[in-house]
């Protein structure tokens, strides 16, 4: 068999092809990888436009929601028991859809926030079986807001005073409150905020940012109050 001469010429050629073929393999791959790239933050960028919630609007949508459940000073029925329970799971399970998302301090604001509901469902459920006292919850309306006890006396010109005396009294005396004593408070300070509702739009800025404040701390002692309980009858 006649062997074919391999010149210079032909080496160079052979050399010159295979770094053709090598640069469009590369450029074939970096084009396939910017593809799916793109699809990718496409994709992303479809779900935002769709949904129009970061994880933290979700977060801020089910604090706005746990705000109102909690602020009302009606005993929820058993459908409309049912109805919240079914509200709180759904709600949740579209934050913790995007958990990983939210930062360290919003997720200790979630595990919060969840803890606040099961305690406020419990309350609910308590209230339930032993019904409030007409008499009693007059007295510690009378006790609680002192001169603005008669309600439709409250204005927007006198509310944020109205929460003051209100928190004024809680901090004073809320280490010697029983749950059942927590109850009758829980049930005034929602008889305010429904009448502070009212005419929420008329409230100054101001008043307005010291009033959300004032129903924050509440809050959170009402739950500190309702934790310690529960570590009471624990450790019985």
């Amino acid at each position: 068999m006649k062997k074919i001469p391999i010149t210079k010429n032909f080496l160079a050629l052979l050399l010159s092809t295979t770094l053709l073929w090598a640069c469009d393999g590369n450029r074939t791959a970096d084009n396939t990888t910017e593809r799916i790239l793109d699809t990718t933050q496409s994709k992303d960028t479809l779900t935002v436009v769709k949904t129009g919630k970061t994880a933290e609007d979700q977060l801020a949508d089910f604090r706005e929601w746990m705000a109102s459940k909690t602020s009302s000073s009606d005993s929820s029925g058993t459908n409309r028991g049912t109805e919240t329970r079914e509200e709180f799971k759904k709600r949740t399970a579209q934050v913790e859809a995007r958990l990983d998302s939210l930062s360290v301090r919003s997720k200790a604001e979630y595990e919060r926030l969840k803890g606040q509901y099961q305690q406020w469902e419990a309350r609910q459920e308590r209230r339930q079986q032993t019904p409030l006292d007409a008499q009693k919850l007059s007295q510690w309306q009378d006790q609680l807001l002192r001169e603005y006890s008669d309600l439709s006396k409250i204005t927007n010109q006198n509310a944020r005073q109205a929460y003051l005396t209100f928190m004024g009294e809680v901090r004073a005396k809320r280490q010697n409150w029983t749950l059942d004593d927590w109850d009758y408070v829980d049930h005034v300070y929602g008889l305010l905020n429904q009448r502070t509702r009212q005419f929420d739009n008329q409230l100054a800025t101001a008043d307005k940012v010291k009033i959300k404040t004032l129903q924050a701390e509440f809050l959170t002692l009402e739950a500190a109050a309702d934790t310690r309980s529960m570590l009471g009858s624990m450790r019985e």
